[in-house]
């Protein structure tokens, strides 16, 4: 087949109320999945960074002989200050305030939620006395509830709406019609690990939508010639590619193929002010971020981060396989639209500037985290550090091979099968099916050990990462196992009818992953009080929580939600 030029068809002003409408539906539709509190550790810490910004105007945690004021606070700065250079964050040059390693911009965003949060705990101090009561030893991670159940519930479906309209507008930007591009968005945002993505607190998120956005500028002079595109837009996407380094400091490189082939289409255009407008959205952005490292550190490029050679000392070649086909993480088991379009992108369906930028994007990221140990991305669905790499390849190559028209009845089964892994991310949370699985995976070992089946050597390796063996072999994949923790917890295998965990293998990690153990560290169920019953979800947390039948939380989200998502289909079917 022979390569043709894209014809790319930008968004009609009489458009914009459907896109409207494709936001709002969309957001309210991700309240409904939404978390009810903060999922990961990492989120959690950031969180109180954003707190001490919102309270005290510098957001460097304190410990308690330095001014600390809760629980959370402290043991973080305690933990930073213990770290401080070799593990995670880092203490600033003022010798007292500890930074933590999570990027600036992700806090950011938290702070005028958390304010929000803030005043609205102040005004009902009761709710917090009823999680405390609930979540035990584990409140630390959780305290502030209030602040930080509206991050978990606002941030993340804000940017999942912008990101699903970017989606769309990228395929319209590719030549595609207004119902192609919906059809495109809903695919990528739906059917890949983009889903889960949009439910979580974490920093991909919000660095995905504005990596897509300085995306969908640099595809706009790309593929109509940088004559044809406003300075403004240009400027938008170059703002967009700052944040995305803000969100997720990783995005520089990926940043920097965009900005290539930026250069490269304006070198084949002969004029450069694309480029320039590009470039004076985006400077302001790393003068920030350069200004506030110094401010903290003394330096421009330390962020809190542990040194970079002390984190990519892997081999990739050892990395590669695992990121591509690990049974409880690989991107071609959890994003099965990649098989399409890696095979489309290697034809002459997609025009060759294009499919350069494609590969890049998806390349950057897997090859560099394939360099290190921690590949499997820690408590999320899917490898989220090669997230963003996955859906921009997508939102470049299928617009442009549009498999719904050459192969349509293998496009309909990668949909169907992206369908039932979506769903499968939403029936246990990552951080209760990575404890039960850590559980299983000592369990398993030492008992193969015990048989003489595997050395000191091999057994003391499995203590250090049990996260590599869980997410590599097909026996602990979330893909399988998040079905059974849903059942157990249908059957109430998980805790008592008042609430407390109830341990023992045979509840826990026997049912799951047919291990036994006598051991009671092992057998636990899951800890954390978020982690049982359902309470992964907003609308079953908060209505314990409010005293509340659950289905009074989720059903006007889930309407009006729907009913903005068909208005929306109709409304752009039109064009």
């Amino acid at each position: 087949m022979v390569a043709t030029e894209v014809n790319p068809t930008s968004p009609r002003p009489s458009s914009a109320s459907g896109l409207v409408r494709l936001w709002l539906g969309s957001f309210l539709l991700l309240l409904c999945v939404a978390y009810g509190n903060l999922e990961s550790i990492d989120t959690a810490i950031t969180m109180q960074g954003a707190r001490a910004l919102v309270r005290r105007g510098d957001s460097g945690l304190l410990r308690a002989q330095d001014g600390g004021d809760s629980l959370a606070e402290t043991a973080a700065a305690d933990y930073i200050a213990a770290h401080s250079g070799v593990a995670f964050g880092k203490t600033g040059i003022d010798g007292t305030h500890q930074y933590v390693w999570f990027p600036v911009g992700h806090l950011w965003l938290m702070a005028p939620i958390v304010a929000i949060g803030e005043r609205l705990a102040a005004a009902v101090p009761e709710i917090e006395a009823r999680f405390a009561a609930r979540a035990g030893d584990q409140y630390y991670e959780g305290q502030f509830v209030v602040p930080q159940g509206l991050v978990a519930l606002l941030l993340p479906a804000l940017f999942g709406a912008s990101t699903i309209v970017l989606l769309w507008g990228l395929a319209r930007a590719l030549g595609c019609t207004a119902r192609q591009s919906l059809l495109c968005a809903g695919s990528i945002a739906l059917t890949t690990q983009c889903f889960p993505l949009l439910r979580e607190t974490l920093s991909d998120g919000p660095g995905l939508t504005f990596l897509l956005g300085a995306l969908f500028a640099v595809v706009r002079a790309t593929a109509e010639g940088q004559r044809q595109v406003a300075s403004w837009t240009m400027a938008f996407g170059g703002a967009c590619a700052g944040a995305a380094v803000l969100t997720r400091y990783q995005h520089a490189f990926p940043v920097m193929a965009l900005a290539a082939a930026l250069g490269l289409a304006a070198w084949r255009h002969r004029t450069w002010m694309s480029l320039f407008a590009f470039a004076l959205g985006g400077v302001p952005m790393a003068v920030l971020l350069f200004a506030v490292n110094v401010a903290r550190f003394g330096a421009p490029l330390t962020t809190g981060y542990p040194p970079p050679l002390s984190w990519f000392d892997t081999p990739p070649w050892q990395g590669l396989p695992k990121i591509l086909f690990a049974a409880g993480k690989g991107i071609l088991w959890f994003s099965p639209l990649l098989w399409i379009a890696l095979r489309g992108a290697v034809s002459r369906a997609v025009v060759p500037q294009l499919r350069g930028l494609a590969w890049l994007m998806l390349a950057i990221p897997v090859l560099m985290f394939s360099c290190t140990n921690g590949w499997q991305s820690g408590q999320c669905w899917g490898v989220r550090y090669v997230t963003g790499g996955v859906v921009a390849f997508l939102a470049i190559v299928l617009p442009q091979l549009r498999p719904w028209q050459r192969w349509p009845r293998t496009f309909a089964a990668m949909l169907v099968i992206g369908s039932l892994v979506s769903v499968t991310s939403l029936l246990a949370p990552t951080r209760g099916h990575n404890q039960l699985a850590g559980q299983a995976v000592l369990a398993f070992y030492e008992q193969a050990h015990a048989r003489s089946e595997i050395s000191d050597v091999d057994l003391e390796s499995v203590r250090l990462d049990q996260a590599d063996r869980f997410f590599t072999l097909p026996r602990w994949s979330p893909l399988h196992a998040n079905w059974t923790y849903a059942l157990q917890i249908l059957r109430g295998e998980f805790e008592t009818e008042d609430g407390a965990p109830k341990n023992g293998a045979q509840h826990t990690i026997e049912p799951i992953f047919s291990v036994t153990t006598n051991d009671a560290l092992l057998g636990r169920a899951p800890i954390h009080f978020e982690d049982r019953g359902f309470r992964w979800f907003a609308f079953v947390f908060w209505g314990e929580l409010l005293a509340l039948p659950w289905w009074l939380l989720l059903l006007p989200p889930l309407l009006a939600g729907a009913f903005l998502l068909r208005l929306a289909v109709r409304r752009l079917s039109d064009f």
